[in-house]
């Protein structure tokens, strides 16, 4: 069984992984990125910490 802590760190990483290859494609800013990265952490409840 898939723990809730489990979802929502999944979750977030797929938010992020979509993020950062708009920000390699230049439709978002590096500061719009970060913005939109610390939203969804705190959105999702996510504990990770990513590493750019």
């Amino acid at each position: 069984m898939i723990a809730v802590s489990q979802t929502k760190s999944a979750n977030y990483l797929f938010i992020v992984a979509v993020l950062k290859s708009m920000r390699e494609g230049g439709v978002i800013t590096l500061a719009e990125y970060e913005r939109a990265k610390r939203y969804y952490q705190k959105l999702t409840g996510s504990d990770l910490v990513i590493a750019d």
